[in-house]
């Protein structure tokens, strides 16, 4: 069962306490498309999206996106993240495989990396697994 408990749980992305993350070392977030980023299947990124993602890496931290979509679905998302922002799609979580690809394109371990996401058995359970530090938000708000 403790697979499946994510480590912490907030409302949504803007209310993770990313400040005390940094204190506690982690030095990279990954963050789940659908429900957390943005609405399931949206098309472009809330510009308070865009806002946290830039804050997150002026702070230091390493962002990366870690979806299970497919290419075409988010080709005008990737386009908007940038090219310098990680994004592995179609990455079959909660396999072991898309996280350890995407910890190393970030240049961290497990132990600095958290996982933010709105599924259980997706983005918590694939988190923990791998050792990363998971929270799973209500879904997404902005």
């Amino acid at each position: 069962m403790g697979l499946l408990r994510a480590h912490e749980v907030a409302h949504s992305i803007f209310d993770v306490d990313y400040p005390r993350l940094w204190a506690s070392g982690k030095r990279a977030v990954i963050f789940d498309l659908d429900n957390t980023l943005g609405e399931r299947r949206a098309s472009k990124l809330d510009p308070n999206v865009r806002k946290l993602l830039d804050d997150l890496r002026d702070r230091g931290f390493r962002v990366g996106v870690l979806t299970n979509r497919r290419w075409r679905s988010v080709e005008s998302l990737v386009a908007e993240l940038g090219p310098d922002m990680p994004l592995i799609r179609m990455a079959h979580k909660p396999s072991r495989k898309g996280y350890a690809t995407l910890l190393g394109r970030l240049g961290v371990s497990a132990a600095e990396a958290v996982m933010i996401g709105d599924r259980t058995l997706t983005d918590v359970f694939g988190a923990n697994r791998c050792g990363i530090h998971s929270i799973r938000v209500s879904g997404f708000s902005s």
